[in-house]
């Protein structure tokens, strides 16, 4: 398949909107993040991204909370709501601590994630996206965030049929894509399975392709975006362009192969030009 057929493939495929959403592989859908994109709670240019080409968004959890303040946009603009991205806002308790002083931050996102989770099929949202966090204390273990880690996505996922995707994160716990896997496979859970953000994996030094191929058949959906990665640049989380950074569009289209995709770069001074500059990357010809 060329490029250009990719994107007009992940373009126009129907979202499919039946539960369990674990049940058998998605077709590919188009999406993309407005709140990231735009840098806003709200206001997102929807009709436009639909007239770019997207079919999808992507939402953090917030907006569950208010669907009132875009879902009738969304839906007059054609679009959906494929998944919701927990990461921004609620990364770093999941993992918890075993010390009480902080246990109330885990549970209070737990239960929220857990709202979010009973919500997500009245939009017919497929996907929730977690990540770990760091250490919650300097004397917890990694050992002891991990098995609150698990715990977790365990709790989340019994909360709803939407499929918890783990997703790792620059400069936090179980950063590679085998630690992800690794995690998934001992949650054991039909809805538990994994996520693959492209630059979060050039941050951590891995690339991209592979990344996808450790992760295997738990990979259900895909993020998009760049990382600047090269010997003396800082190693910061910009939500590039894609194009704009280390990412090889090869590399990144055999991590997407035929799973959903979301392009989760971050412009708010020019959002819309950013938004066409992702699809004409994926949709280059080769050369």
């Amino acid at each position: 398949m060329s490029r250009r057929e990719f994107v007009a493939a992940v373009g126009s495929a129907p979202l499919a909107t039946s539960l369990p959403v674990s049940a058998a592989p998605h077709p590919a859908a188009l999406a993309v993040n407005p709140a990231v994109l735009t840098g806003r709670a709200g206001g997102w240019p929807l009709a436009e991204l639909a007239a770019t080409g997207f079919r999808a968004i992507e939402a953090p959890v917030a907006a569950l909370e208010r669907p009132d303040a875009w879902r009738p946009e969304m839906e007059r603009a054609g679009l959906s709501l494929l998944g919701v991205d927990a990461m921004p806002e609620l990364r770093p308790y999941l993992t918890g601590n075993l010390h009480d002083g902080v246990a109330w931050r885990r549970r209070d996102t737990i239960d929220r994630l857990k709202r979010a989770m009973e919500r997500m099929p009245a939009f017919g949202a497929r996907f929730l996206v977690v990540a770990p966090g760091r250490l919650a204390e300097n004397y917890q273990t990694p050992a002891e965030a991990r098995a609150l880690l698990v715990d977790a996505l365990r709790e989340i996922a019994g909360a709803g049929p939407a499929e918890v995707l783990l997703c790792s994160a620059p400069f936090r716990l179980f950063g590679g894509a085998g630690e992800i896997a690794s995690i998934v496979e001992e949650a054991a859970r039909p809805n538990v399975a994994a996520a693959l953000d492209l630059g979060h994996a050039l941050l951590a030094g891995e690339n991209p392709a592979a990344a996808a191929r450790a992760l295997g058949a738990r990979l259900r959906y895909v993020q998009l975006h760049d990382a600047d990665v090269r010997p003396g640049a800082p190693r910061l989380d910009r939500h590039l362009v894609p194009g704009t950074g280390a990412l090889r569009r090869e590399e990144a289209l055999d991590a997407i192969g035929d799973r959903p995709v979301c392009v989760n770069v971050a412009a708010p001074e020019d959002p819309l030009t950013a938004a066409r500059a992702a699809l004409e990357w994926l949709s280059a010809p080769q050369g």
